[in-house]
């Protein structure tokens, strides 16, 4: 570590903003490489040049940032007024819903209604169609079991009924298969499944959180406490509350 006092870069003319504060930075970065080589802080002057060289760094951060900020303004103003256009047309956040994003949503509202009631219908017909395969097949076996080998007649009803039970079970897995939807121009719309959870004993859902989860709900955990600490507190069950110095 250095014993001598920072010395102020040269002056540089004829660059831009940007390569200036570039350079700036990448002094005081190589200047920090040269101070910061491993060895503890044992002298005042040693402790106040790092100051110093960590205010001139901060400086020069907060000069690059505002440049940062007055380079993007032309974008971001630009940015948002597009934003601002299309925002009642298309936006769909908490504080604005475009016209088509409402009136998507009021289409399938309107829809809804009717559709679930198709598919009430479809799933009764699915079930029934999957009883009728179900007793034609038990006929048909039974039939396969009684006849006469040596009875044409009886064989041949038999392999009727099998056939017929074939028929009656593609019947039913078209059945099952069907879909309740709105056909129209473009993309169908139809039915879907969404499945929530709906906590209903908080302790069994903390001891699956923590069983399941565990690393998660310990950094949550983490937080609140921390968060707690912030804000004064000195004293959580579970936490030892330990005061740390810090530059």
């Amino acid at each position: 570590m250095p014993a001598t006092a920072i010395i102020d870069p040269p002056k540089t003319h004829n660059q831009s903003p940007f390569d200036l504060i570039k350079t700036r930075i990448e002094d005081l970065y190589d200047e920090a490489k040269l101070w910061l080589d491993g060895d503890p802080v044992t002298t005042q002057e040693q402790a106040d040049a790092l100051n110093t060289l960590e205010n001139r760094i901060r400086e020069a951060a907060k000069e690059a940032e505002a440049l940062r900020k007055e380079e993007v303004k032309p974008l971001d103003e630009a940015k948002a007024e597009i934003q601002d256009r299309y925002n009642p047309l298309v936006g769909k956040t908490t504080k604005i819903t475009g016209k088509a994003p409402a009136a998507i949503e009021a289409v399938k509202a309107a829809l809804r209604p009717y559709l679930l009631e198709l598919d009430r219908q479809k799933r009764e017909a699915a079930e029934a169609a999957r009883r009728e395969a179900e007793e034609k097949q038990r006929a048909a076996m039974e039939a396969m079991r009684a006849r006469d080998k040596a009875n044409l007649e009886q064989a041949e009803e038999a392999e009727r009924l099998v056939q017929e039970a074939k028929r009656a079970e593609a019947e039913a897995k078209r059945a099952e298969n069907a879909k309740a939807h709105a056909k129209g121009d473009g993309r169908a719309t139809g039915l879907r499944s969404v499945w929530r959870p709906t906590m209903t004993d908080q302790v069994a859902a903390a001891r699956w959180a923590w069983e399941h989860h565990n690393a998660e709900l310990i950094a949550a955990i983490q937080g609140f406490a921390d968060a707690d600490v912030r804000a004064g507190k000195r004293s959580i069950p579970g936490f030892d509350v330990v005061e740390h110095r810090e530059v």
